[in-house]
């Protein structure tokens, strides 16, 4: 009996119990389907993840030389960021300073693109009779785009031709202050130092009036949306610094050297600096969301093994019914290989059929259950399902061969029926 006599014979067997076989097809399509859907969203997550926080975080490292950060992980990343731009806190507590030739040493690290000193402490902010406690970031205007990707070229080349005493503010600030999204020459803000003491309340100084020349919206990013910006100089005036910088901006260009900055960073300064790498944020979420993922699936996999299941009671029971069958065909000459192989051919197209079917069934589902978890959740945002060839023609395997295994045991219990006994039975 040839390979297209098995298959042919296989069918017609299938057929002749359609409700049964179709019932096993329908269990192993639930289990692929789940993990194709569970897959695709997965995916889709994660890359909108890596996207946001590329626009919330872009290429870079921030360095702070506070001794309040600690090791940044899923738990404190947000009171890392809490400690950089807290307006609460009014002192940031050195340990090494940031001086030109810190500066020099990053720019000439492998895969760093540039290096933004800045300044940085607590203002009172002004406008009228209303105030503002902001952490307050002094950068030079020329290299303002490596921090905040979204400012305009206009607002730069402005700042940087005026020359005069300029400062932008977030939405979040300047709504508190009640200034208009309107720049105008009324719009000015008056900037007072904040020291904290010991032995005395707050002291106000270096009273000083900031042009408005723009208001960025709403980021998400903590260091946009909770700082404002004045230009290098001005701020060094106010904010009483020494030639140390604060805080440094490194920006990157090739992902791949990220772990490798990080670990010169950490030689360089004796570990004794606090660094936020974006790249590792993206990575703790990540594989927080391959986690959360990873257990999801476990349950799609407890439906494949029902459907394997399934199929072993499926074959056994067709190895029965067929006995007197299997009895003529090897009396016909058929070896026990062959029987064997007929019914693995057996559970092979029904797994196959079960593969097929569901991920076209994961393929409409994941976007029905984003559709449904976006519609109860009313969450303003896009998530779509991403269908990675690879990971689906795992998944097909993965089925296709589960119900291979399955169909062993009834299929080697069939290729060991006595011909003789088969047709006694019937004769």
């Amino acid at each position: 009996m040839n390979i297209k006599e098995i298959i042919l014979l296989t069918l017609s067997s299938i057929k002749e119990r359609k409700t049964r076989n179709m019932l096993t097809v329908v269990m192993i399509t639930i289990g692929c389907g789940l993990l194709v859907s569970l897959n695709s969203l997965t995916q889709g997550l994660i890359i909108f993840v890596e996207q946001n926080f590329k626009k919330i975080l872009p290429n870079q490292i921030i360095i702070s030389n506070s001794d309040k950060i600690q090791q940044s992980n899923l738990q404190n990343i947000q009171n890392k960021l809490e400690v950089l731009f807290d307006k609460n806190l009014s002192v940031i507590e050195k340990r090494i300073p940031f001086n030109s030739n810190a500066i020099k040493y990053l720019k000439n690290l492998s895969g760093v693109e540039s290096v933004d000193p800045t300044y940085q402490g607590m203002t009172l902010l002004k406008h009228g009779n209303k105030s503002e406690i902001a952490n307050t970031i002094a950068v030079n205007f020329s290299n303002l785009k490596n921090i905040i990707p979204d400012i305009s070229n206009k607002i730069i080349a402005d700042a940087s031709l005026i020359k005069k005493k300029n400062i932008i503010l977030p939405q979040k600030i300047s709504e508190s202050l009640e200034i208009s999204n309107k720049i105008g020459t009324n719009n000015k803000v008056m900037i007072q130092n904040i020291r904290d003491s010991n032995t005395s309340p707050l002291l106000l100084k270096d009273n000083d009036s900031f042009k408005v020349i723009s208001i960025i919206n709403s980021t998400g990013n903590p260091i946009i949306d909770n700082s404002v910006f004045i230009e290098t100089n001005e701020g060094k005036k106010i904010l009483n610094k020494s030639n140390d910088f604060d805080v440094l901006f490194l920006t990157y260009n090739d992902m791949n050297k990220v772990d490798n900055i990080v670990k010169s960073i950490q030689k360089h300064f004796s570990n004794q600096v606090s660094i936020l790498n974006s790249l590792e944020i993206i990575k703790t979420l990540t594989k927080f969301i391959g986690g959360i993922s990873t257990f999801i699936s476990s349950i799609a996999v407890f439906s494949l093994i029902v459907g394997a299941l399934g199929i072993i009671i499926t074959i056994y029971t067709s190895v029965v019914e067929r006995t007197h069958e299997i009895g003529i065909l090897k009396a016909l000459g058929s070896t026990n290989n062959t029987i064997l192989g007929l019914f693995l051919t057996e559970s092979t197209i029904i797994g196959i059929m079960g593969a097929v079917v569901g991920i076209i069934f994961g393929f409409f589902g994941s976007h029905f259950l984003i559709y449904i978890f976006l519609f109860f959740l009313k969450i303003p945002i896009k998530i779509y399902p991403v269908f990675n060839l690879i990971e689906i023609l795992k998944i097909f395997i993965a089925v296709v061969g589960l119900s291979i295994l399955s169909g062993i045991y009834p299929a080697y219990k069939g290729s060991k029926i006595s011909p003789v006994n088969a047709l006694n039975k019937y004769f």
